[in-house]
Formats: C-alpha cells, structure tokens, sequence
C-alpha cells in the first residue's frame, strides 16, 4: 500500500468514513483561479517537527482546497491525528464523538479491560526480551524490521501509554472528546516512524467556491491523480468522504445496535484466547534462555496468525455480504479513482433515483479492488444490466444469492 493510501486509511478510520450524501454549507473562502497553483511540501518542514501549528507551503492561498491537502499530508508526517479531526466538517466532529459513545455503552466491559491488560502485558515484553525477540528466524526475516529496530523502544513505550490511557476505561470513554483522545494518541505516534510526504506535488486543475479537483503526484516521476474536494460547513474535503459520510455513520451505528449479540455469542471464546495468550506471555516473560524463548514462542505465534487468519476471513464474509435486505453490492477488481467513482455513482443513481428519491451508496477502492453498496434496490438485474453497460467489454456476473454484482475489468 502506497503512503497516500495509508494516509487515506488514517483519515477514513478518524472520519469513520463509508458513503452517503451530505449537504454542503454556505461558508467558501475566495475562489482559487484554474491549474495556476502549485507547490511540493518542503522536507524541511518535518525535521523540527512542531505540534502547536499547521506549517503553510508559501505557493499555496490558506483557505483552499490544495492548502487543506498539503497541511492534512504534513500533520500525518508529524503525527498530529487533532489537527486532521480539525479538518473535518463541525457536524462531521458530532458524529464521530457520537458514535465513539456508543460504542463505549455497548462494547461488553470484561473484555475491553481483559484486553489492555493483555496489551500492557504484550508491551512490558516487548521492552524486557527485546534482543530475543529480534533473534526469532521469523522476526529477521520480516522485510520491514530494519527500519522498524530504531523505533523499537518508542513503539513499546507507545503501546504502553495507549494500553494505560483512558481508552482502556468504558466509563471514560463514554463521556471522552475524541479530539483530546486524538492529541493524546499523537504524543504516542510522533515517537513512531510515519509517512514522508516531502516529495508530493500537488496542483489546483480547477476549482470554484465550493469544489475543487486537485492533481498530485506521490513522487516527480510518478503519474499524476486527481482528487475532487467538495467544501462543507467551511471545510474541504475529499469528495468521496463527504459522499460517503451519512452512510457510513448509519452503517457504523447498525453495527453498533448489533454489538452487543455479536460480543456475546464470541464471549466465552474470546476470553479464553485471552487468558491463554496471557499464559504463553508470562511464559515468555520467565524464558532465560533463547532455546526457552523460542520454544515458548512457537504456540502464541500459531495462535495469533489462526486468529488473524479467521479475522481476515471474517472481513471477507462482511464485505460481500450485504448489511440490509434491500442492499445491492457491487464488487470491482480494481480501484477506481475520483473520477471513475463519480461516473459510476452518477450512472446509477441517475436510474435509481427514479424510483426512490431516499438511495442512500457507498464507494471505496481499497487493497486492489472497489466495493460499492447501493440502498434500495428492487430490480437487480437492470442494476446488474446498468453496471454492464456501464463498464462496456467487462465481465460482469450477478451473484443473486448474495445479491452482489462482480465485475471484472479487462
């Protein structure tokens, strides 16, 4: 995964970012004219890494969309998670805090604590058998542990703090602003190895007082992409976020009313991982030895990749699953960008708006592929005939069990 979709994948994790509509505010600073601005980030700005000011490109007008792109790349870069919360919109802000809320109420108590209890037990290990734990075959031969052995003390003392914070407190976390919980997390990132975003060049295409298309190159030779920006409440953010937003809070608070029955059908068998991945720690904790060591570590490693393994599969079966009865999803081999996405949304809302003025979609291209969901939808075969069409010479088949289209570009 490439730097700026790591970036992506922050901020949708802090934007609990999916897919819907959203209205757009009246506030708009002063338009930008067309494909004359453009700046690279300087590396420089990175190096005194400071944590109370946005840092500004010269060549780019506060108040724009590029500004709002450069300054959320260079607060990531100096792991300022507060400052990339200030960027979303007021309402946007609400819902996170929200939706943070509710999960604290719903989330069984038992297992949070056993949890951070475990993470501060995984913390303290890796602070006391650092230089065995590096000596593992299957740590050296990890490709990215070189650059990760630097960082290695800041990264146990990061998961400590995080494991000890109020986050680990369900009472805390039911009354916590998500902001200051965001300014605390960012003392924990800065000692961390982050993205550099030093090489990014990022150039207005066009923009007016409430959108903005922006093209930016992730290095001087690389192709250019384009990103639409959409200005809401004041703020500009990535179209696809703001087309996403109210559904994938609507999504995120459906899952949320049905976390209380999906914790308690796994209760018992997850805090019987706990307790034993507890028990192969301390275990580890007491080894002496690197052959004591080694051994101890060949069963937690089993344990934590069978249950990664089931994790990712668990992921799989929900994305191809669709949430609600009426819901169409449609699967594509490949990630869309900006531009492709909104033509693909525009072609089928156009048809379904016709019947029902209330469908509700999300688009993500993520890890190789783009998973879209469209709500309602009562004809699934002339959706699936709309998608055909759409992505003319693609191979596309219906999955009408499933009530997924998949769609094979060439």
């Amino acid at each position: 995964m490439d730097r700026l979709k790591k970036t992506r994948l922050l901020f949708a994790l802090i934007c609990v970012a999916g897919c819907g509509q959203s209205k757009q505010g009246s506030v708009a600073p002063e338009p930008v004219t067309e494909a004359k601005s453009s700046a690279v980030i300087d590396q420089t700005v990175t190096e005194s890494r400071p944590t109370t000011s946005i840092p500004l490109v010269s060549t780019t007008r506060e108040g724009t969309a590029e500004s709002t792109f450069q300054q959320t790349l260079i607060a990531f870069q100096e792991g300022r998670l507060e400052t990339v919360f200030d960027f979303l919109p007021p309402s946007y802000q609400a819902d996170v805090n929200t939706l943070v809320h509710d999960f604290a109420g719903k989330m069984d108590t038992e297992i949070w604590s056993t949890s951070f209890n475990l993470l501060v037990k995984v913390a303290n290990l890796l602070k006391s058998k650092k230089m065995l734990i590096l000596s593992l075959d299957g740590v050296k031969r990890t490709p990215q542990i070189e650059s990760i052995k630097p960082h290695w003390d800041a990264i146990a003392s990061g998961i400590h703090d995080i494991a000890s914070s109020e986050v680990a407190d369900l009472s805390k976390l039911k009354q916590t602003d998500v902001r200051g919980l965001l300014e605390s997390a960012s003392n924990v990132f800065r000692r961390m190895p982050l993205p550099r975003f030093g090489d990014v060049n990022v150039v207005t295409v066009k923009s007016d007082s409430n959108t903005a298309t922006l093209s930016y190159r992730e290095t001087i030779d690389a192709n250019p992409k384009q990103v639409e920006f959409v200005l809401i409440e004041g703020k500009w953010l990535p179209k696809s976020i703001a087309d996403g937003w109210s559904s994938g809070v609507a999504d995120a608070k459906a899952m949320l009313e049905e976390l209380p029955h999906q914790i308690s059908a796994v209760k018992p068998e997850a805090m019987r991982q706990i307790d034993a991945i507890g028990e192969m720690i301390e275990q580890l904790q007491s080894a002496k030895t690197s052959d004591e060591f080694n051994a101890a570590a060949a069963p937690l490693i089993f344990t934590i990749a069978f249950g990664a393994q089931m994790a990712q599969q668990s992921m799989r079966e929900a994305a191809t699953t669709p949430r609600k009865g009426s819901a169409v999803h449609c699967i594509i081999n490949r990630e869309l960008n900006d531009s492709q996405l909104t033509a693909l949304k525009d072609a089928v809302m156009a048809t379904l708006n016709t019947t029902s003025p209330d469908v509700d979609y999300e688009l993500i291209p993520n890890n190789g592929k783009t998973r879209c969901r469209f709500i309602p939808v009562s004809d699934i075969n002339a959706l699936t005939a709309l998608v055909a069409k759409h992505f003319d010479a693609a191979e596309v088949r219906l999955d009408l069990e499933n009530r997924t289209i998949h769609v094979d570009l060439k």
